[in-house]
């Protein structure tokens, strides 16, 4: 009798403690510029994993479903089916994310979520070049804007966690006015004067923790602005005419004296 309370106690602790474990990774990533054609590839391969919390279940069948796309990816069992894994050869950065693992088991189904991190990178079709040749400082060629024309800066960055975005100017912190105004992580400047001029910096931040260590990660795209006169054709044609005014003078001159030579000849 008491071994079969024993028996009946395992099964039952065995059928309702259907809970999972799995992997946090982050990407190695070692430059900052992407784009949805070429995407950021990592350095290294990253394996996903999913477990039952009970070492007594085993796994029947298992898949991960990526939560940005909602993409099945078909696991793969371990000799004892209690590990299911899924290996990206060459992940990107359109990889990292969410992933939701579902494993089938004789006891029942069983979901946890395992994460891909990775830090913020430019996501865009836009020229970025190296500060100083700092791989995540990036600067963008600059926008001349006439003065009273209005200019929109984005921030065209990816990552996992969503990176929080705050702006600077001249390394100063952006301050907001009837002129100056945000849109999400996107700033705007209408009816731009002179002192809107400078260099404008986006510094996007996430952060996570993986075997336990947490790491902070920092991305700075720099965004020139410049602001010329309306007038600003006015100074080369200026510089244009005062040319053909002196050419004609020095013409003017030259024949008045050729005449008075020939005169006195």
């Amino acid at each position: 009798m008491k071994n079969l309370l024993l028996i009946t106690f395992f099964v039952v602790s065995t059928v309702t403690a259907l809970g999972g474990r799995g992997s946090k990774s982050a990407l190695v990533l070692v430059a900052a510029r992407s784009s949805e054609n070429h995407p950021l590839h990592a350095t290294d391969p990253i394996t996903i994993w999913c477990a039952p919390d009970n070492p007594q279940v085993v796994i029947k069948t298992a898949h991960f479903i990526r939560s940005s796309d909602n993409e099945k990816l078909e696991a793969a069992l371990n000799p004892t089916k209690k590990n299911a894994t899924y290996t990206f050869g060459s992940p990107s950065v359109k990889d990292a994310g969410e992933y939701k693992c579902e494993l089938d088991t004789p006891h029942g189904k069983i979901s946890h979520k395992v994460f891909i991190y990775s830090r913020p990178v430019v996501h865009s079709h836009e020229h970025f070049t190296e500060h100083e040749g700092h791989e995540f400082h990036l600067e963008s060629t600059g926008t001349t804007v006439e003065k009273g024309e209005s200019v929109t800066l984005t921030c065209p960055v990816t990552g996992y966690p969503k990176p929080v975005v705050k702006w600077t100017k001249d390394s100063a912190p952006l301050a907001l006015s009837q002129s100056v105004s945000m849109e999400g992580s996107t700033v705007i400047v209408t009816n731009a004067n002179y002192t809107d001029a400078g260099t404008y910096s986006c510094e996007a931040v996430n952060e996570y923790t993986v075997n336990g260590k947490t790491s902070k990660m920092l991305l700075v795209v720099d965004k020139m602005v410049d602001v010329r006169s309306e007038f600003q054709w006015v100074y080369p044609l200026a510089v244009i005419l005062i040319t053909i005014f002196l050419l004609v003078v020095i013409i003017v001159f030259c024949e008045w004296r050729n005449k008075k030579s020939t005169s006195k000849a």
